[in-house]
């Protein structure tokens, strides 16, 4: 009896030095659960080992061997860290929810991953993000345009301004040298079934604007969350040859657990030609063409010279001005509806957008989007649903050929329309059948649908383990029109109509079930993931000319054309299967190490070479975690060490190239014939991409100014390139594996910082810079093949390896070439030297934000150091030799005009039998073509100013936010052309534009 009262006695002291348990609940400050935060209990006894585990995916966790005095840490991927002391009051009352605040700091910004997300602080890969902010400042169309100058390692062109043209990305590099070196591109998890091919198929058509429309002009920017570039092999191996030439990560915008919220947005803009080489005038151009005579010995006649003899020499028609001057006009509207609770979340969101083009008349590109999301928790939290539609529709109205091709007609040539509005085709007894306006009078018109729909489950089998499926598909339609009338072609050649019809058909799906599985191992977590890809793409595409028309009434009726001809069908088929895996363990938040693989097999390849395995291992050592930083670098507040290796492979070679092809020639006899197109190769195999990366991240002053510093090396090998072949073969050449070697090295830097940070004023700026080097490392037996005259080793794949210009002979007049052999004849290619490369030596950008109470202002500079096609390369290529019949750039007057002058133009020419247009051709073949193209380009500045909410509430209004953008407003270069991005005269440059616009929250 006397034991058992000196036990009641003693029960609540022994209690306090005995393990105890806790049990809780982590969720955000929406009240979802935070699944997989990591809880960590801190003893200040020595011999205790401090327990970890993880929170179910219901946010749910138990602790079961603490004491009085622990300290219960918390910590989850884009959270503030918690800690709780496991006192007296919680040991008798063992239950404890913990909200997570999210952090807003840039390092622990969540960034999506391959079949995941992480934060810049954690990741062992280099994962570069554009946010829906960063877009937001931009008024483009495309979202592609958006990356521009924001990521190192990416480049990025748009081929013109044309609405709806083509945008090129290369990341790190060119890797291949004739397979293609094109990121893969992943929306809401489908793959985009055109990737970023031309969804055209009538390839003459837009000829001078980039040679196709953009199938990511059907995508909104209005919709998309973020845009994650994925760039090592820690990174893109997971996604095996897909990913060879990196990963663009479109994420479009989903609901959150709030009240609802609703927002309209309207603007509306203006677009003006950035910058454009000015040509002679009348004058100028007239002594041009007499000089050429002069200087050829030959008298002009109405035949070959009508700008002299026939035409109003008084006349001056600007034709730049005329035919690109005009002011384009953008239209925008877009609305969207969101909110949810912890369990059901939504949102919607609509978009118009219009913009004309620069050229005259009534020709525009209009589109129209639908997004709508959904996810569903259960009440439970462990069954997750998310769902995702989006649906475009594309009109675009264009000129059948760009009419920047027509800025160097002769300044006196005749006004292109009479009085009374008709088509003029001659003036004086001369011929003018290059009208512009005809080309204008020309209709196209291409019609493009495109719908994504993706669907993720996932289900909490038990604590850690869950199980996913994705699913989701991508389809794109473009229907065609191209019509050329009777009305838009000269009388007096007696014409006919003609018609073009075409329809190119994209779609894609894939499915991905995935296992994946979380769980503490002593101080740590381990993540696993295990999954399998099946993907199928198909493209489809059929063309149909109708020619012969006696009227234009029927033009649009293939039916009623006298002949068809210029049939051409394609259909495509690619089938991917994979199976892939990642497994990550994270000590302590300090020490960070990842494998991931895929074994990969592709209908690319022939039987026996359609599999293949890739991989990746990535580490990175967070060492101001570690105490010396703390004691002996007070300033430093994060520092980190990554690395990563791993391979990938290239399968960009097109579909059925190992397969034997046969084509359909003309009929003979009445009977169609076939011939022979391609040869069976089952032998080629994946081009093999080794990518070694290595990092230094370092932050100051609490994070305040962050530093990154990579250093890359990515190695292709068995490249896939075309072997020449005896003539007796019937074929030129056949693509296989060589073992060639392309390497691609570089410096990538980043700085963000926030030098003044206070109530009244905020300052945060961003900056990159990335220096590229390509090289063709080797190539056995280069000089015995096709290439010899192409490639040169241990130089860039775009080295310019050409006949050297020497300049003009100041004698003759004429261009001169260095005689690399001293035969005394210049021969191609015997003749040929290396003169440098083309591309990039380095580029980057440079941002800039301001906010003061309501006001935001934003500026962002774009660069680039390179070397590229000056306005002659434009001229030379299109045989528009400086004295003939077309107008030039006010650059050529800079011309031999007598002996003895030094100069870089050669005389002035009229004809084709004199030695100066003799020495044309190899003038096309020299580095003469090529100059400085380096720029810096103000690239987008913005202006904002937010009405205080106070001011709105009897409105009923939450938020009204007015702003003014501008895109491409000023360039600072010294190159001698039109645009240095684009590179081309004849081709419109990417246009200026001002935008003003406000925005509703309701």
């Amino acid at each position: 009896m006397r034991k058992l009262l000196i036990g009641a006695l003693l029960c609540p002291f022994l209690s306090m030095c005995q393990p105890l348990s806790l049990r809780g609940k982590i969720i955000n400050q929406n009240g979802e659960p935070i699944p997989g935060a990591t809880v960590t209990v801190i003893s200040p006894t020595t011999n205790h080992k401090p327990p970890t585990t993880n929170a179910g995916n219901d946010g749910t966790f138990s602790l079961t061997t603490l004491n009085l005095g622990d300290t219960v840490s918390v910590t989850a991927i884009g959270y503030e860290p918690y800690k709780e002391v496991f006192d007296e009051a919680l040991a008798r009352h063992p239950q404890l929810t913990i909200t997570l605040k999210t952090r807003t700091g840039l390092l622990d910004e969540a960034v999506i991953i391959a079949y995941g997300k992480t934060t810049r602080r954690l990741s062992t890969g280099n994962v570069a993000r554009l946010s829906a902010g960063e877009i937001a400042y931009q008024p483009v169309s495309n979202p592609l345009s958006a990356l521009e100058g924001h990521i190192p390692g990416l480049t990025v062109v748009q081929s013109s301004g044309l609405p709806g043209a083509s945008v090129k990305l290369q990341l790190r590099g060119q890797s291949s040298i004739t397979a293609g070196s094109d990121p893969l591109f992943i929306v809401d998890g489908v793959p985009w079934a055109a990737a970023n091919n031309f969804v055209n198929r009538l390839s003459s058509l837009l000829s001078s604007g980039g040679g196709g429309l953009s199938p990511f002009n059907t995508l909104s920017p209005a919709d998309i969350e973020s845009i994650e570039i994925l760039k090592d092999a820690d990174a893109t191996a997971i996604y095996g040859s897909r990913g060879a030439a990196g990963v663009v990560l479109i994420t479009t915008k989903k609901g959150t657990a709030a009240s609802p919220v609703a927002a309209v947005t309207a603007s509306y803009g203006f677009s003006k030609v950035s910058r454009q080489a000015r040509f002679l005038n009348t004058a100028e151009y007239l002594q041009m063409r007499r000089e050429a005579f002069r200087n050829d010995g030959v008298t002009p006649t109405l035949t070959n010279a009508p700008d002299l003899l026939a035409w109003d020499t008084t006349r001056y028609t600007n034709w730049p001005r005329l035919l690109t001057g005009g002011t384009a006009r953008t239209a925008d509207v877009q609305a969207s509806l969101s909110g949810g609770t912890r369990f059901t979340r939504f949102y919607l969101g609509s978009t118009f957008h219009r913009e004309t083009t620069v050229f005259p008349g009534n020709m525009a590109d209009t589109k129209g989007s639908l997004h709508a999301t959904l996810s569903q928790a259960s009440a439970d939290s462990r069954f997750n649903l998310s769902l995702s539609l989006s649906y475009s529709l594309d009109k675009n109205n264009l000129a059948a050929l760009g009419l920047a091709g027509f800025i160097n007609l002769p300044p006196n040539a005749p006004y292109p329309l009479a009085a009374d509005g008709s088509l003029v085709w001659e003036e004086g007894g001369a011929a003018f059948n290059n009208n512009p306006f005809a080309w204008q009078r020309r209709s196209y018109a291409a019609k493009t649908d495109n719908g994504t729909a993706s669907l993720n489950l996932s289900y909490n089998i038990f604590k850690g383990l869950v199980l996913r499926t994705a699913l989701g598909g991508n389809f794109l339609t473009t229907e065609e029109e191209a019509l050329t009338p009777i009305a838009a072609q000269n009388p007096s050649t007696s014409p006919r109509g003609t018609a073009q019809f075409a329809t190119n058909r994209f779609w894609s799906w894939i499915a991905e079930p995935q296992l994946s599985y979380t769980a503490a191992i002593g101080k740590g977590r381990i993540e696993a993931l295990l999954g399998a890809s099946v993907q199928q793409s198909a493209n489809n595409g059929l063309s149909i000319t109708g020619s012969g028309y006696t009227t234009d009434a029927l033009l649009r009726s293939l039916a009623a054309a006298p002949t068809i001809s210029s049939r051409s069908n394609g259909q495509t088929e690619y089938n991917y299967a994979a199976g892939f895996g990642r497994l990550t363990y994270n000590l302590l938040n300090r020490y960070i190490i990842n494998f991931s693989g895929r074994r990969d097999g592709s209908s690319r390849f022939g039987p026996g070479r359609q599999w293949a395995s890739f991989g990746a291992v990535g580490g990175a050592w967070i060492f101001s975690s570690e105490r010396w930083p703390a004691t002996h670098l007070p300033v430093l507040s994060f520092g980190k060490l990554r690395a990563s290796w791993g391979t990938t492979g290239n399968d960009q070679i097109g579909d059925y190239q190992y397969l034997d092809a046969w084509g359909a020639v003309q009929p003979y006899g009445g009977n169609t014939a076939l011939t022979p197109s391609a040869l069976f190769n089952p032998s080629y195999s994946w081009e093999v991409v080794k990518k070694w990366e290595a990092a230094l991240n370092l932050g100051f002053c609490k994070n305040r100014f962050l530093l990154s510093v990579a250093w890359f090396r990515n190695r292709s090998g068995n490249q896939l390139v075309k072997y020449s072949l005896p003539v007796q073969t019937g074929f030129s050449s056949i693509t296989d594996n060589f073992p060639a070697l392309v390497q691609n090295t570089g410096w990538e830097v980043e700085l963000s910082a926030t030098p003044v940070s206070g109530a009244g004023l905020t300052w945060t700026t961003t900056a990159n810079l990335t220096v590229p080097q390509n090289k063709l490392l080797s190539f056995p037996g280069l000089a015995k093949s096709s290439y010899a005259s192409t490639y040169i080793e241990g130089r860039p794949l775009s080295v310019i390896y050409k006949l050297r210009s020497t300049g003009v002979d100041p004698a003759t007049g004429v261009f001169t070439f260095e005689d690399k052999d001293k035969s005394g004849t210049i021969s191609i290619p015997a003749d040929y030297l290396e003169s440098g490369y083309l591309g990039p030596r380095f580029y980057g950008g440079w941002g800039n934000t301001l906010t003061a109470g309501g006001w935001e202002a934003y500026l962002f500079f774009s660069f680039k150091k390179q070397w590229g096609a000056t306005y002659l390369s434009s001229i030379y290529a299109a045989g528009i030799v400086p004295g003939s019949a077309n107008n030039q750039p006010i650059y050529v007057q800079d011309r031999w005009q007598a002996p003895g002058n030094q100069t870089t133009v050669q005389r002035f020419t009229a004809v084709t039998s004199g030695p100066a247009y003799a020495a044309v051709s190899r003038f096309r073949s020299s580095d003469g073509l090529y100059g400085d193209a380096s720029f810096i380009r103000l690239k987008t500045a913005s202006l904002a100013y937010n009405i205080p909410a106070n001011r709105l509430k009897r409105w009923g209004i939450r938020g009204l936010r007015l702003y003014l953008q501008g895109q491409n407003l000023l360039t600072f270069t010294g190159y001698k052309g039109a645009d240095p991005e684009n590179q081309n005269l004849l081709t419109l440059p990417p246009l200026k534009t001002l935008v003003a616009g406000l925005t509703f929250t309701f």
